[in-house]
């Protein structure tokens, strides 16, 4: 009874130092039983910590009495006394940010997120997984919120830990459904509340023209006649492993005789779809992009990847020609005075030479006089030397 107290005692303490009822929930316990990893810890944020250090880990449970920490995968939880229970991470709306009320149609959800645009997808009040989650997933679940497009893929819970009961996993979409659920996808899934699909759908649409929805179709959009983002069959190309034979097969394509630059990151303007074709591997001599290697899965493609290409003879090549040529004027300008400064260096320093070594050569000619052993007189013998001598 005494032990009994004491936690609640104990509970009731860690009750007023929890972030939020939200986020650490007192006196109940996460899949009990079923523990990762567990050790003696100062309280539950230090057990918050150390489950943020194991990716397995999605929540923990804190038990006051003996001091230890269990790390679990899942929050599967019934009532027990004296334990402290919470996520790897608290949600959004626990640190002081005002969380966008979900966006839903019918069964499908938005959730987690500060914005309307954005969030973990739920289907039936339950996360959908994100095994094989990709554009096209996430650009069905954006049309079918109302949204006109879709920007990104989310994966591993990004927008805040979710429950580990999941509604849907493996979820493969072409791209043109309307419901989620049409998509093909398992009821079975394997995975744990690190592990949520999300998405974050455009506000605005990139308006692609009806022609250029067309099999094989090439467009240029964004950009001004003969320049802009690549797009075949009225989708996107990704720009991962874009160069110069890529392009230049779309400008000849488009009538052009060939590509004068090539562009990545989406220069021409975000897209707002999935994409058609990635890792484009063209020799440069092909007559479309459909005879060029490429991949069907378009992994890490998203609406600032796309494609594009600058062709000769468009306009923004015209407008580059005249800024270009004014670049080599001044460059050629600059080379010529940087010549003549060189030049007249020399010129002064070859005159200078020349004065030095005339100066040198007029010295040497000079008449030189040197004094060897001179004879010294003394001036007390030198009258008896010019007096005669008289021999007997």
């Amino acid at each position: 009874m005494k032990s009994i107290i004491f936690s609640t005692i104990f509970i009731q303490a860690y009750s007023i130092i929890v972030p939020s009822k939200d986020c650490f929930k007192v006196n109940t316990i996460y899949n009990r039983g079923h523990s990762i990893a567990q050790k003696t810890a100062a309280g539950p944020f230090e057990c918050q910590e150390w489950c943020q250090l194991v990716r397995r880990c999605t929540h923990f449970s804190f038990t006051s009495a003996s001091q230890t920490c269990f790390l679990r995968q899942g929050d599967r939880s019934e009532p027990k006394l004296g334990v402290v229970s919470g996520p790897k991470h608290c949600p959004p709306a626990t640190l002081n940010q005002v969380q966008a009320k979900p966006v839903c149609n019918g069964s499908l959800c938005l959730g987690g997120s500060t914005s309307k645009n954005s969030g973990n997808v739920m289907v039936d009040d339950k996360p959908v997984c994100d095994d094989d989650w990709g554009l096209e997933d996430a650009a069905v679940a954006c049309r079918q919120l109302g949204f006109p497009g879709v920007e990104r893929a989310t994966k591993e819970s990004e927008f805040g830990t979710v429950s580990s009961s999941f509604s849907m996993d493996n979820v493969r979409c072409r791209g043109n459904e309307t419901d989620l659920k049409d998509c093909y996808h398992r009821a079975v899934d394997d995975c744990d509340g690190n592990e949520a699909a999300g998405v974050v759908c455009s506000m605005a649409a990139v308006e692609i023209p009806d022609e250029c929805k067309e099999d094989d179709q090439i467009c240029l959009l964004g950009g001004k006649n003969g320049a802009g983002n690549v797009y075949y069959g009225g989708e996107p190309v990704c720009h991962n492993g874009w160069d110069f034979p890529d392009a230049n097969v779309v400008c000849r394509a488009l009538g052009y005789s060939g590509a004068s630059n090539f562009t990545i990151r989406s220069h021409f303007g975000l897209s707002s779809t999935h994409f058609s074709l990635s890792n484009v591997d063209c020799r440069g001599d092909e007559n479309s992009l459909a005879e060029c290697p490429h991949d069907v899965k378009r992994e890490g493609c998203e609406a600032d990847t796309v494609a594009g290409v600058v062709c000769v003879g468009s306009s923004m090549e015209r407008v580059r020609g005249v800024r270009g040529n004014l670049e080599i004027f001044l460059g050629v300008s600059f080379a010529v005075l940087v010549l003549l400064i060189v030049v007249g260096s020399a010129v002064v320093w070859k005159i200078r030479n020349r004065k030095l070594a005339y100066l040198q050569k007029t010295s040497n000619a000079l008449p030189r006089m040197a004094f060897k052993n001179p004879i010294v007189r003394n001036p007390e013998t030198r009258d008896m030397q010019d007096q005669p001598q008289i021999s007997f």
